[in-house]
């Protein structure tokens, strides 16, 4: 007799049940979270809009097409009268003038004039008084003097401004820190000049030294002028004159 081998049931092992219970229990309590998590979305969703109301087509039969009216025929124009004729103005026939002739008269001549008498003039009255003594005629006047030419005034200006200038480079007080610093070099000073009076002073052209431009400048305002001439006082005069600085001038 063959020998029936029964094996006997595993043994209830405690310790690894316990700690599959915790791990059920927490899938539980995570797809209950996810259910009602769902609910509450489904929840919070926004009802669907009704359906639309059904449309009703109505059709209608066909309306009968509409006659067709032909029109009337249109009337012939009417003939235009014809214009009536112009009657030509009748001329009416002017009388001739009645000529008078006029009989010419005879011409009578003149009657003959008198013969007048020539009458002989009377002698002459001897004159008793003492000749007067006649004067003698008066020479003609002299022609008057020419007149002086015109003053040249472009000439009397630029010998004016000759002047000005000499007056102004002896005015000139050169800087003895532009001195020191070897500086040379001339500024076009720029100004208008009235009976003696400068005005509206001013640097046409830069020496490239500040130094010397401002020396320039004081000797245009400090120079001793000559007087003006007669032909330009009264009026207001530009000049530009060149102020030159040498180390060589005192």
């Amino acid at each position: 007799m063959n020998a029936v081998l029964h094996h006997a049931p595993a043994p209830w092992r405690e310790d690894e049940d316990g700690k599959r219970w915790p791990v059920a229990a927490l899938a539980a309590l995570l797809l209950e979270a996810a259910l009602i998590g769902a609910i509450v979305w489904w929840s919070s969703q926004p009802a669907p809009p009704p359906p639309p109301p059904p449309i009703q087509i109505v059709l209608e039969a066909p309306k009968p097409a509409p006659k067709t009216v032909t029109p009337p025929a249109p009337k012939p124009p009417e003939p235009k009268p014809l214009p009536k004729p112009i009657p030509k103005p009748v001329v009416k026939p002017q009388p001739k003038p009645i000529v008078h002739r006029v009989q010419p008269k005879p011409v009578q001549p003149p009657p003959p004039q008198p013969t007048p008498k020539v009458q002989a003039p009377p002698a002459p009255v001897p004159d008793t008084q003492p000749a007067m003594p006649v004067a003698a005629p008066t020479p003609p006047a002299p022609p008057p003097p020419p007149a002086p030419p015109a003053p040249d005034v472009a000439s009397i200006k630029a010998t004016f401004e000759a002047e000005l200038r000499s007056a102004i480079q002896a005015a000139v007080r050169y800087p003895q820190a532009a001195r020191m610093m070897q500086l040379t070099g001339k500024t076009l000073v720029g100004f208008d000049f009235r009976d003696g009076t400068v005005s509206r002073v001013h640097v046409v052209t830069s020496s490239g030294a500040d130094l010397l431009d401002h020396a320039a400048l004081d000797a245009v305002r400090n120079a001793p002028y000559p007087a003006t001439p007669k032909e330009l006082r009264g009026q207001t005069l530009a000049f530009t004159i060149w102020v030159r600085f040498h180390l060589s001038d005192s």
